[in-house]
């Protein structure tokens, strides 16, 4: 596990400094959830390293997304966000648009749970919607696996 997070880390340098996107997903458990957590390719270089992500548990959904401060000079600020949960039968699980406070370490945003049948697909938009600042969207697909 070391080593996957040392290439991880090493990965996320180097599209740091080259300024291009590497793909990488992630699975692991969230905090205190059990199932398994897949986290997409990070969205368009920004402010922040934006990704989606989906909790499994059984065919409980927990969409959410990671925004992390890409400078080493920044402060804590409010920021606001887009989260969109689709591809489930209709109706989607849902939309929300927080605007949440970014300490210097990251955060998860949002936060949009859900039941959805084994074998569905379930696909997460996280983007930033803070004005001003350049578009950015990352987003994730996975199939519930109970």
């Amino acid at each position: 596990m070391k080593r996957l997070a040392a290439v991880l880390a090493g990965t996320a340098a180097l599209a740091a400094l080259t300024g291009t996107q590497t793909a990488s997903a992630a699975s692991a458990s969230v905090a205190g959830m059990p199932g398994t957590t897949v986290c997409g390719d990070p969205g368009a270089p920004n402010h922040l390293t934006i990704r989606a992500c989906i909790n499994n548990n059984g065919g409980q959904v927990y969409v959410f997304g990671r925004a992390t401060p890409t400078s080493p000079t920044w402060q804590d600020q409010q920021v606001s966000f887009r989260l969109t949960s689709v591809g489930v039968t209709s109706p989607p699980l849902g939309t929300i648009t927080p605007t949440v406070l970014i300490p210097t370490g990251g955060s998860d945003v949002g936060g949009i749970t859900g039941t959805v049948p084994c074998g569905r697909t379930v696909t997460a938009r996280f983007s930033v919607d803070q004005p001003g600042w350049p578009q950015s969207t990352a987003t994730v697909s996975t199939i519930v696996n109970c």
